[in-house]
């Protein structure tokens, strides 16, 4: 059984959303600076959860065949609180750009490493913190994965 989480983290990376960086699992800031929003990233704290690994056939775990099913979290910093005035004036462009990424995530068919990446759970807008523990205005992203093994 051979997993693909980095070969799956290489591909959100890989995706082309207009106005967003999006980061690897190398590349993660230590801090999120103003010239860098937005940016999607790694989340390094619980960026794996949800770890499930369930047979779907019989044999040995070397000859068996598996579904693996896990959760990737991402950081969405969309800008630091008070690097614009009337940052709620921004607002509506933080959730066209939320949604403009899973609108590229859903119909995208560059993902590979695994058969479905879907939302999972529910994602808050506000303030997160950012790798160095500064709050920025954002939201986690919540990847549901899917490899067959």
């Amino acid at each position: 059984m051979t997993l693909a989480i980095t070969t799956v983290t290489a591909s959100i990376a890989a995706l082309s959303v207009t106005g967003l960086s999006i980061r690897d699992v190398d590349n993660i800031p230590v801090e999120v600076l103003d010239r860098m929003c937005p940016i999607l990233y790694p989340e390094p704290i619980e960026f794996v959860s949800s770890f499930v690994v369930t047979p779907m056939s019989f044999g040995t775990a070397g000859s068996g065949h598996f579904d693996v099913d896990y959760v990737l979290r991402y950081a969405f910093a969309f800008m630091l609180p008070g690097s614009v005035r009337g940052s709620l004036s921004r607002y509506k462009e933080f959730v066209q750009l939320w949604e403009d990424l899973w609108d590229k995530i859903i119909i995208s068919d560059n993902i590979t490493g695994c058969v479905s990446l879907m939302p999972a759970g529910s994602v808050s807008f506000g303030p997160i913190l950012d790798p160095s523990g500064k709050t920025v205005i954002g939201s986690h992203v919540l990847f549901g994965v899917k490899e067959f093994e």
